[in-house]
């Protein structure tokens, strides 16, 4: 599972975001995600979704913003 949290991380910030931002996105506490990150826990696999589902959410809003900029 640690896995697809780091690469969910790695997803979130190669798009300017910080896992702060998402976990925010997601309703899920920070502290959490971060033991997730560590190893020390691992996360029910409706949480990894939560966290993929913000990500997407996130960039694509990113994504409208820029796109919306363009048409300016």
């Amino acid at each position: 599972m640690t896995t697809y949290i780091t690469d969910i991380k790695k997803r979130a910030e190669s798009a300017g975001f910080s896992m702060a931002e998402v976990s925010r996105e997601a309703g899920l506490d920070q502290a959490q995600v971060s033991r997730w990150l560590s190893g020390r826990t691992i996360p029910l696999i409706s949480s990894v979704e939560k966290l993929k589902l913000a990500t997407e959410r996130l960039i694509s809003s990113r994504i409208d913003a820029l796109s919306g900029d363009k048409n300016d």
